[in-house]
């Protein structure tokens, strides 16, 4: 008897054990590879193409790094255009920095090879008075995919320095 219920055991694996009254628990055992049809194949195909395409870089290609000749044009060009013929006038000074610094950002952020970096524009405007002066900034970022550019404008009654941080979008 004891032999019967032996092999009960191992033939059901839904049986209980004889010794606790608790279901067995067997191995799993993994099913066998089928092989695949032509649809079949084809959808494994797509399922790894929506995989390779899910893949995230965590750095700039070499050909989309922070384009600064690009942005150091931009800046250049919009300080030129807004400031060439000025006379420092201390009431109109928070307009032309905030407009410089507007046209600035929406330049940049229409360039199409901007598009996986935050910018930050900064732009300083002080009337020309003949002594030198030290202009700095700082800030934490990653050294291999951020970087920043700075442009200065100068003409007989104003300075303006424009400076621009790119911050790649992780």
């Amino acid at each position: 008897m004891a032999e019967e219920q032996l092999k009960e055991v191992n033939t059901n694996p839904a049986s209980t054990s004889p010794v606790t009254n608790e279901p067995e628990k067997t191995a799993m055992k993994p099913n066998p590879p089928t092989p695949l049809s032509a649809s079949a194949a084809g959808e494994g195909q797509q399922t790894e193409k929506a995989v390779q395409a899910a893949a995230y870089s965590m750095r700039p290609a070499f050909g989309e790094m922070f384009p600064l000749p690009i942005v150091k044009n931009i800046m250049n060009s919009v300080m030129t255009e807004k400031l060439k013929d000025k006379i420092y006038d201390k009431d109109v000074a928070k307009i032309w920095t905030l407009e410089i610094a507007d046209e600035v950002n929406q330049k940049i952020a229409s360039n199409p090879k901007v598009r996986r970096y935050k910018h930050v524009v900064q732009v300083m405007l002080g009337q020309e008075l003949g002594a030198g002066g030290f202009y700095n900034s700082r800030c934490c970022w990653d050294c291999d995919c951020d970087t920043s550019v700075s442009e200065v404008f100068s003409n007989t009654s104003i300075f303006c320095v424009c400076t621009v941080f790119g911050t790649y979008q992780y």
